[in-house]
């Protein structure tokens, strides 16, 4: 008979010895020397130069979650280098994504001889040109897709440019390695902001993108920062909590607000003071709540869509959610999809947003349908663009008839790992732990108990939801399971995860049931 561990080694198919590679020690010292870079070098002197003449420099980011926390790490590297900068997140209702010639014409005004744009910048071609007539340089530091013509920039920090691995990093922790570069050490606190950034931007968390979400939460669990406690229920800490607490609520304000007060997210990510964290969490929250409404009420008025071998629809809902109802409808019909929207300052244009999944590549789509896109970018699986309403319909049939030769690769039967009731216990999670963090090329695990009677279940909530004691500190959790239709068996099958949860400082480890047969 197979222990858990060894089931969980089979399951991954990788060795003992893979094993204890897999869950040494990891720190600061671990991660990636950043010095290999291409760019780096030249980017870091010409930081030290702008301080050496005490030249304003100005950190250009992005209004979403990875570009809030790639901004906070420089504006924070600053700061420990005693040497003061400016930033600005952009609105993506006034500005729109990335740095334009707009911003830089202000930028220049203002007397800036340099711009580090983080997140954003590799496709910011007319905008770098036009930096460079005011005599101000940009480093650029992202990790979206190249361009075939890069940026005439100072200096260029990216992983594809650089070749320095295949596996693309967020912007945040991109520009962790500058700071890094900068401080000659890797800081607990923005290692911490690179992990939240590698997360919520879907990240494939493989070699040193596993290793800094390793660390971030370690580091959470250690130093249990203000700024994240306070977007956080309860005193578990893990990449869920950084992927369905933290994160969304970073990308609400974003998402919501048509001003630039998401500026104060990176005061709020910086700061040290209790009373400032506190008033701007309490305002964080607050959006997000309005975020959850408006999100449920666009769902209900989207549903029943129609759709052949894609998705693409005109909504008349907020820009900032555009992306959320797309990633929904892709997820319900399995598709490509794409919600439009009309433009904040042009009524003759439309902005979109795309989500997919492996077998059709965004970016491949992009350069097909290239005629209508005035602007678009992003990764393989998701990205933006605009198109002109004048468009759409021959816009769509053609997306449509891409999708038709690019239809998304049929998912993998699911692996289960058999276990037993004895199974569910704190050692077992211990372990199941030591193979996480789970996300994007790390699959969490899910298992099934055979053959569970269902005599001695348990129900609450009038029969509504399961939860039957297995001792003191373990349960079986089954929502939305109705006890009469369970009860009908005299045995079931159950499919679900090993999970940990906390009630009255009572901290248990439960099955949580996703299906029965």
């Amino acid at each position: 008979m197979k222990t858990f561990l060894e089931k969980l080694l089979n399951y991954y198919k990788i060795s003992h010895d893979d094993y204890e590679l897999l869950i040494k020690n990891t720190s600061n010292i671990s991660l990636k020397d950043p010095s290999s870079f291409l760019g780096m070098k030249n980017s870091v002197n010409r930081i030290k130069k702008a301080m050496k003449n005490k030249e304003k420099v100005i950190v250009y980011g992005d209004y979403d979650c990875d570009g809030i926390c790639a901004t906070s790490i420089m504006v924070k590297t600053f700061k420990l280098l005693n040497y003061d900068v400016s930033y600005y997140i952009p609105s993506r209702y006034i500005d729109g994504y990335g740095l334009n010639v707009a911003s830089v014409e202000r930028i220049a005004k203002n007397g800036f001889k340099l711009i580090i744009c983080v997140d954003n910048g590799i496709s910011a071609n007319e905008a770098i040109e036009k930096a460079k007539e005011f005599g101000i340089d940009v480093i650029v530091v992202d990790h979206h897709e190249v361009p075939n013509v890069l940026p005439n920039a100072y200096s260029i920090i990216h992983t594809t440019v650089s070749k320095v691995s295949n596996i693309i990093a967020s912007g945040g922790y991109m520009a962790l390695f500058l700071s890094r570069s900068l401080l000659n050490k890797y800081d607990d606190y923005l290692v911490l902001l690179a992990g939240l950034s590698t997360i919520s931007d879907l990240m494939e968390l493989k070699d040193y993108n596993r290793d800094v979400v390793l660390l971030a939460i370690k580091n959470l669990n250690n130093y249990k920062y203000r700024t994240f406690l306070e977007l956080i229920n309860g005193s578990i800490f893990n990449e869920k909590t950084l992927a369905i607490e933290v994160a969304p609520k970073i990308n609400a304000v974003g998402r919501m607000i048509e001003d630039t007060s998401v500026n104060k997210l990176v005061q709020y990510l910086i700061s040290e003071d209790e009373k400032e964290i506190y008033d701007l969490s309490i305002w964080i929250n607050e959006i997000n709540e309005l975020r959850k409404i408006a999100t449920k009420e666009a769902i209900e008025n989207i549903s029943d869509v129609e759709h052949s071998d894609s998705i693409c629809i005109l909504s008349n809902v907020k820009e900032g959610l555009i992306g959320l109802l797309s990633n929904r409808l892709m997820n319900e019909y399995n598709v490509p999809s794409i919600v439009f929207t009309q433009d904040n300052k042009d009524t003759n244009i439309l902005k979109g947003s795309i989500r997919s999944k492996e077998g059709f590549n965004v970016i491949d789509a992009f350069k097909h349908l290239k005629k209508y896109i005035l602007n678009g970018g992003g990764h393989a699986q998701a990205g933006g663009l605009s198109i002109r309403k004048s468009d759409f319909i021959s816009f769509t049939n053609n997306f449509n008839e891409y999708a038709k030769l690019h239809t998304f690769k049929e998912d993998v039967k699911k692996d289960y790992i058999e276990i037993s009731l004895n199974d569910i216990n704190i050692k077992n999670y211990e372990i199941l732990r030591s193979f996480a963090p789970f996300g994007i090329g790390n699959n969490e695990p899910e298992f099934v108990i055979y053959n569970l009677p269902t005599k001695g279940l348990k129900f609450v909530s009038n029969g509504k939801h399961l939860m039957t004691p297995l001792s003191l500190t373990t349960k079986l959790l089954g929502f939305n399971m109705d006890e009469k239709n369970v009860k009908k068996n005299e045995t079931i099958d159950v499919f679900g995860t090993l999970n940990i949860s906390e009630l009255r400082r009572m901290t248990s480890i439960e099955f949580r049931i996703n299906k029965f047969e």
